[in-house]
């Protein structure tokens, strides 16, 4: 009886190990460091990419980009399934001209976000292999400075539908 009951323990208490390393992956605990970012630290949202207007040779998506991690990253590279180029841009204003421009790296600071919106940073998709059809989703792939790689759905949304959830005072 004693042994049943110690064994009992020592299978609830291993549980407990395991279901309490569970909840915690991602976190850095003592001996448990780890050299790269656990990819469950940063969280792509409300992830959307414009069809492509008739005779458009490119077409703007929009994201959230939160970093639930210590340190910061360093977005280097974006594709989408079905585009022959994604690239990172974003809007500056230059002499009194709003003007559009590649970004090569783009910092997600440590516990914070980056949010890609009209007017601000976005991507461009270039070279559509097949169309985009409104209310499909793509595979979108976002790539780190640190070789880490997040995959993610992007929704493919009308011109109208890719406003409608943004704020009505852009500038």
């Amino acid at each position: 009886m004693l042994r049943t009951v110690a064994l009992i323990s020592l299978v609830s208490f291993s549980g407990y190990g395991i279901a309490h390393n569970h909840q915690h992956d991602g976190h850095q605990h003592g001996a448990h460091q780890h050299a790269q970012h656990n990819s469950a630290s940063l969280q792509v949202s409300n992830a959307k990419i414009r069809a492509f207007l008739p005779a458009a040779k490119s077409t703007a998506g929009y994201m959230t980009i939160n970093n639930g991690t210590k340190e910061s990253v360093t977005i280097v590279k974006a594709k989408i399934e079905g585009l022959g180029r994604v690239e990172i841009h974003e809007h500056i204003h230059s002499n009194g001209m709003m003007k559009m421009q590649p970004v090569k790296k783009l910092v997600v600071p440590a516990n914070g976000q980056v949010e890609f919106k009209p007017g601000g940073y976005h991507l461009m998709g270039f070279e559509p292999k097949v169309k985009l059809k409104v209310g499909e989703t793509r595979k979108l792939t976002l790539y780190f400075s640190n070789g880490e790689k997040v995959e993610n759905e992007i929704k493919v949304v009308s011109l109208k539908d890719a406003f409608s959830s943004e704020s009505h005072h852009h500038h």
